[in-house]
């Protein structure tokens, strides 16, 4: 069954994030609500294209010896200086998601100031090196809504300026359905209730406000993963 299914709405998003990427070698910034399917039309595009992509997951302990690396022993109980997720896709031109990045913490944000601007560099204080990027390296980043989602900061606006935007909305109930059908061979009865309790329970919260976040209670990401499971 395929991972990504093409509504028109994912079209019309992976049309615009495909000319965000033709632009040229600037980083993209994806926002939208959870389960838009942000993460996976990047991993989409990247796949059509014949890029390796490779995903950071942030949250608020994030160390950025995960992006950049660390001193460790290696196999032969040497110490030596092993390179982190970013500074190994940066030497070999893959495709890099920074994803939930306004839950990053600042040292992360910071460390990445020098990659984002027109020098292209990341620099490495424990090795003494500026490392450039491969040309087929690229960087994007995506995040919820600052606001309506609990733990999320506004990232400074200096920062965004850096990142090519592309902003993202709900996926449409039909279409919702439509994908429970193709990605996980749901029945058209089944696809359709689900979507139908997913919006009577949004709506429930928005009325009771007994629930933080746009989406705290269910989010298609909950359907994929019941529909998956097939009948009993």
């Amino acid at each position: 069954k395929p991972k990504f299914v093409l509504t028109p709405s994912s079209a019309s998003n992976l049309r615009r994030l495909g000319q965000a990427v033709a632009s040229g070698p600037w980083s993209i910034l994806l926002e939208g609500p959870t389960s838009a399917g942000k993460t996976t039309l990047v991993e989409y595009l990247a796949a059509r294209c014949g890029h390796r992509c490779v995903r950071i997951n942030n949250h608020e302990h994030t160390d950025i010896q995960e992006y950049t690396g660390s001193y460790a022993a290696d196999s032969k109980g040497r110490i030596s200086f092993q390179e982190g997720i970013l500074v190994q896709a940066l030497r070999k031109g893959h495709w890099v998601i920074l994803d939930e990045l306004n839950l990053a913490p600042s040292e992360v944000l910071e460390a990445l100031n020098r990659l984002l601007d027109d020098n292209r560099e990341l620099f490495l204080p424990e090795i003494n090196e500026a490392v450039k990027p491969h040309q087929n390296f690229r960087l994007f980043a995506t995040q919820n809504p600052a606001g309506a989602y609990g733990g999320r900061k506004p990232l400074s606006r200096a920062f965004r300026n850096r990142f090519v935007e592309i902003h993202m909305s709900d996926i449409p109930d039909d279409e919702m359905i439509v994908i429970l059908e193709r990605r996980c061979g749901c029945p058209p009865s089944h696809a359709k209730l689900l979507v139908r309790v997913m919006k009577s329970l949004r709506q429930r919260r928005s009325r009771t406000g007994i629930f933080r976040g746009k989406d705290g209670l269910i989010t298609p990401r909950d359907l994929l993963r019941w529909a998956g499971r097939g009948s009993l």
